[in-house]
């Protein structure tokens, strides 16, 4: 079976397993706007490829089905919570959860997420060494996106942002994030410490390269927010390419980036935004953009050669589905 077709596969189990963790029909103030979240889509890949590595590294994906729930139900949370703090009216084409329900309801049905992953770890029937292990996997994980997540809010608008100070933000907001599904099915496989720290590596190459994707999508196709172009030029958002820009522009035309990126939300105009993209065009932001994220892929497969076990199909097939999606 194929990548693709596994995700397809373990994403429709995690689908119906997440409605016996939070059933959608309770009266609660919380299922409703949870499951409007929840509909809106999205592929379940980081629950996924818990399942899939667990399985390829020898172990029983049976027994990582509670730690796969609790990545994809914090990933949720941290959707919703991000929505708010990024002030996004739309995801995947959707009104988000704070515009339909409100911020207070939001934050609350975010902050019950956050429980029911633990109480998905929590419950399940491992050993007690490897829940205790998994435990620390989610909460540091949980820690460095919020650390990352800081810098990010802490860098919009900033005039001394660089490349450098981006790749840590999106280190710690993108990388655990990505890692720590592969990392918790390895746990329950297992394998050895210095096979879990490659995958951690692995990461933390591979996250970084998603997140300056993001940044490229932008630009060019929207994020699922209703065709919108601009979303994070509009939040004045550390992007790679405003971190770029930041570094090779001449003074001028900094000035005239940081004036656009410190506007309110509803005061950037259509203008503003091209005005934005004509400056990242001009100084070839964009190529150096895709390059960089290119180099991090070829740094990846570099980490999976490394990995101390035989058999390193399973995260060559994984690394080249990142890479098609990448592309």
């Amino acid at each position: 079976m194929s990548i693709d077709e596994s995700i397809k596969t373990y994403g429709a189990k995690i689908d119906r397993l997440l409605e016996e963790l939070i059933p959608p029909d309770k009266k609660d103030y919380l299922s409703e706007p949870i499951w409007h979240h929840m509909n809106t889509g999205g592929k379940r890949v980081r629950p996924a490829l818990c399942l899939i590595t667990c399985e390829a590294l020898g172990g029983d994906p049976k027994d990582a089905i509670p730690f796969a729930l609790a990545i994809e139900v914090m990933h949720n949370m941290f959707l919703m919570h991000d929505d708010i703090e990024d002030g996004d009216t739309v995801r995947r084409d959707q009104p988000t959860v704070w515009v339909k329900y409100g911020i207070a309801n939001a934050i609350n049905a975010g902050d019950y997420l956050l429980a029911c992953a633990y109480k998905s770890i929590l419950t399940s029937s491992i050993a007690l060494e490897k829940k205790i292990k998994l435990l620390e996997v989610f909460t540091l994980t949980y820690a460095r996106t919020v650390e990352g997540q800081a810098m990010d809010i802490g860098a919009r608008a900033a005039e001394d942002f660089s490349v450098d100070k981006y790749m840590r933000m999106v280190e710690l907001k993108t990388g655990y994030y990505l890692a720590c599904g592969m990392v918790g099915g390895a746990v329950i496989s297992g394998v050895s410490e210095n096979v879990v720290d490659k995958i951690w590596m692995l990461g933390k190459t591979m996250g970084p390269a998603f997140q300056i994707r993001d940044d490229l999508i932008d630009l060019t196709h929207g994020k699922g927010r209703g065709g919108v172009i601009g979303s994070d030029v509009k939040e004045g958002k550390a992007s790679f390419l405003y971190s770029y820009a930041l570094e090779v522009a001449s003074a001028e035309d900094k000035r005239s980036l940081s004036n656009i990126m410190v506007k309110l939300r509803d005061e950037t105009t259509d203008n503003d935004i091209q005005f934005v993209l004509d400056i990242y065009k001009k100084y070839n932001a964009i190529q150096y953009a895709q390059n960089y994220a290119e180099q991090l892929v070829q740094q990846a497969y570099k980490t999976i050669d490394e990995i101390p076990i035989e058999n390193k199909t399973i995260f060559k097939e994984i690394a080249s589905f990142m890479a098609q999606r990448l592309s």
